[in-house]
């Protein structure tokens, strides 16, 4: 029975992905003792050796005309290589061990981060970016920390994401309400994805702890427009986070791709 994480990394021309990857690994590994982790990407020469667990070549990219790279995501469940997965986000850190969420993840099929946190820890179930979700009443899930085990249960919900995300323009036009979205991203297909799977919720989990720090600027009170970073003043002290004088105890899902940058000149 193998347990590890993965995720995804697409380069763009604004963002580089494979490089923030590092830092994600990095922090698992220094922070967790279970911390086997799978990258899928379709650049595998870019990832430096050594770092990674395992390395799977993405070989048919469905974002390859996309600049926001999030087609693939329904792919997770064929190349994951363990029995029990945590899927991420490229841009997160890992702040705290996370060895005994698996007495508790591996006991379910699926296990969905609902909500997320804002840098105080406040529980934000109303993201001022998901007006769309309360119009379609989909789940307030996060694709960015979410469990599945290889089961045909998971099978299932992967399928369903496969269904909608290679269909977007007809979801998008006949089955949600007011979405404008030209692409389909992956927080809305695994809403949709929750909600036709299991309508009544009679499957929901939701850890208090199975959640992550957003960093996305109106989440944590700041205007749109302004510098989230200026604003809550990162730091690393005795090797832990800070954020806005609080300390991070949580996974923090980062907005700014130049934030390690940024906060390695802040280390006391």
């Amino acid at each position: 029975m193998s347990k590890g994480f993965l995720w995804i990394a697409q380069n763009n021309k604004n963002t580089d992905y494979v490089k923030i990857s590092v830092h994600l690994c990095k922090s698992i590994k220094k922070r967790c003792t279970i911390n086997n982790v799978c990258l899928i990407t379709d650049q595998p020469e870019l990832v430096p050796s050594g770092i990674f667990d395992k390395v799977v070549k993405l070989h048919h990219d469905d974002s390859a005309a996309d600049e926001w790279k999030m087609s693939n995501e329904w792919k997770v469940f064929k190349y994951s290589p363990f029995t029990h997965t945590i899927k991420l986000e490229a841009d997160m850190l890992f702040t705290k061990n996370t060895d005994w969420w698996w007495n508790f993840l591996c006991r379910h099929d699926m296990v969905f981060s609902y909500h997320c946190r804002d840098y105080q820890d406040n529980l934000v179930k109303n993201s001022p970016y998901r007006k769309m979700f309360g119009r379609n009443i989909l789940p307030d899930v996060y694709n960015g920390l979410h469990y599945f085990r290889r089961s045909r249960y998971a099978e299932h919900f992967y399928r369903l994401c496969e269904r909608i995300t290679k269909n977007w323009q007809y979801v998008r036009d006949n089955i949600l309400i007011n979405c404008h979205d030209r692409y389909p991203t992956t927080d809305v297909v695994y809403a949709l994805a929750n909600k036709m799977q299991d309508p009544l919720e009679q499957n929901k989990i939701d850890y208090e702890w199975f959640k992550f720090i957003h960093g996305k600027p109106q989440i944590n009170q700041v205007a749109p427009g302004r510098s989230l970073y200026n604003y809550v003043s990162p730091y690393i002290v005795d090797d832990e986070i800070y954020l806005g004088g609080y300390l991070v105890n949580r996974i923090w899902h980062y907005n700014d791709k130049n934030i390690m940058e940024k906060i390695n000149v802040r280390i006391f």
